[in-house]
């Protein structure tokens, strides 16, 4: 859990701005925010006085605190699901912090969870404050509309015995962590029990909930997730050793391999973080290298390929979904840095494994093989020749200066590299048309068939508005040349300094090779 991303919530109830509901909310996209339905919609709530809320580790910029904020509500469950969706964009100081993602699963009996919220127990003085709060998780039934935490870790200072309703005030909508994510967020504290047994909104009731998975992407996330599934199978049926080594690490019986790779493919794809993602790996892969299996190696590559996809932010990937059919919406942005990233963002929203070009040391930050231009040391026309020398590295340099030329020479570009030689015939009348159309169509025909969508980054040149303008209307023209090709621009987000540090471990995992016998 990330607990600088924790959000204060206020909602103005009666006539009054400044009598309302306090709760506790935490970000699951950049601009999105869960939280309890009760606490953003009381029966009593003034709507002429707006959702507030407070990124309370904020530091922005000018060095003041953190302000309370205007919020807008987006979406409410239905009946017993108490959520809320309430969008505010997440300050730039806080973008540093990858989000945390729901998970797909019913709660384990025994299982520690821990979290942060604003209870009344915690203020201080006039002052709110998190509170650090833990314990252990109650299994649930299949029908039931919450599940059970046990909290035995209240904040240093507040009173053991008895804890109040009223002093619970404020947790409302507090995220239920567990090791790999958010299982779920607090809705009630019922009487009894010392008040220290909680209920909580399971996120996997959340995901079946088709109005809130369109928010967060869940719908495409449900299919790029199916088509990984289909291909860890495959990869695991290949490489039964890679299999149990992965099964060992995550504490499932190999004893029989058919089930066992099932519940690989479900606790990889639902139940495990990035981070533990690229651990697992490795040591999978040093295990393979131990063996000297440089299949096995390999197998562990194509696994994480088609899984982090898959697992990648759904919010991030469904934009890119949305915005590819959209005309106006060019070029696309994406909230990262590396182009590396961008390949896999661009493999979750196709629905396949990440493809990379080959890395000339370990360290070295890959591109996709689907991005136009290819590197010049990769680059290679549709009959296997190298490009002449400097041709792709003027291609984007006239790009950066919005020069006209550059239309022309994408053109001169794609045509080279998809079309083979004894096609492109100079004689032929409307012999550019149809090149045009036969390129445009064999990229159409790879994103809708072989779901690999070709994508051009895009380096606007923000300091001159003039030049910005001239390329813009460069990609509008080539939108309308080539509608297949995404046209991207990578617009940053949690800095390059924090995403290298971050992927660097993913980047070292490709291209593994053994080495020579001594």
């Amino acid at each position: 859990m990330k607990k600088d991303l924790i959000v204060a919530i206020f909602a103005p109830t009666g006539t009054s701005t400044t009598n309302g509901i306090f709760g506790t909310g935490y970000p699951v996209t950049d601009d999105l925010i869960l939280t309890s339905r009760h606490v953003v919609k009381p029966e009593n709530r003034n709507f002429r006085a707006p959702i507030t809320v407070k990124w309370f580790y904020d530091q922005p910029a000018d060095k003041k605190p953190p302000a309370w904020t205007k919020a807008d509500l987006v979406w409410s469950g239905a009946g017993d699901l108490d959520a809320a969706l309430i969008r505010c964009p997440r300050p730039a100081h806080l973008r540093a912090f990858p989000l945390d993602r729901l998970i797909e699963r019913k709660p384990m009996k025994d299982e520690s969870w821990e979290s942060s919220g604003f209870a009344l127990m915690n203020k201080r003085g006039k002052v709110r404050k998190p509170g650090e709060f833990g314990g252990t998780v109650r299994s649930m039934a299949d029908a039931a509309p919450f599940f059970e935490v046990v909290e035995s870790a209240p904040p240093a200072g507040t009173p053991q015995e008895p804890i109040t309703q009223e002093q619970w005030g404020g947790a409302s909508g507090m995220p239920i962590f567990v090791a790999s994510g958010i299982l779920g967020i607090l809705c009630q504290i019922p009487p009894k029990h010392g008040n220290k047994k909680l209920e909580a909104v399971p996120a996997w009731r959340l995901l079946r909930d088709d109005s809130f998975k369109k928010w967060l992407g869940g719908d495409e996330a449900a299919e790029q997730r199916q088509r990984a599934s289909e291909i860890l199978h495959r990869l695991l049926t290949g490489h039964d050793e890679m299999a149990r080594d992965f099964a060992a690490g995550l504490g499932i019986s190999s004893a029989n391999m058919p089930p066992c790779r099932a519940q690989i493919v479900e606790k990889l794809l639902n139940d495990t973080s990035q981070e533990d993602l690229f651990h697992l790996a490795y040591s999978v892969q040093e295990k393979r290298r131990e063996k000297r299996d440089q299949a096995g190696m390999k197998g562990v590559e194509q696994l994480l390929l088609a899984v982090l996809p898959a697992i990648y932010n759904p919010a991030f990937v469904a934009g890119v979904c949305r915005c590819q059919g959209d005309p106006h919406a060019i070029p696309i942005d994406l909230p990262t840095e590396l182009i590396t990233l961008a390949e896999i963002i661009m493999a979750g929203a196709d629905g396949r494994a990440a493809r990379f070009w080959p890395k000339p040391d370990k360290d070295y930050f890959p591109t996709g093989i689907p991005c136009l231009p290819a590197p010049p040391e990769c680059g290679r026309d549709a009959d296997g020749n190298v490009f002449e020398h400097g041709f792709l590295d003027n291609l984007l340099q006239s790009f950066e200066e919005g020069d006209e030329r550059f239309a022309e020479d994408f053109h001169v570009y794609l045509k080279t590299r998809f079309i083979q030689r004894d096609l492109r015939n100079p004689q032929a009348r409307d012999a550019e048309e149809k090149l045009r159309r036969m390129v445009a169509h064999k990229l159409a025909l790879q994103a809708g068939q072989d779901h690999v969508t070709h994508y051009f980054i895009a380096k606007m040149n923000e300091g001159n508005p003039e030049a910005t303008a001239k390329q813009r209307a460069l990609l509008e023209q080539l939108k309308r040349d080539f509608p297949a090709i995404a046209f991207l621009r990578l617009l940053g987000g949690e800095g390059m300094d924090v995403e290298y540090a971050r992927y660097l471990e993913f980047v070292r995992l490709l291209d593994r090779k053994l080495e020579p016998d001594a």
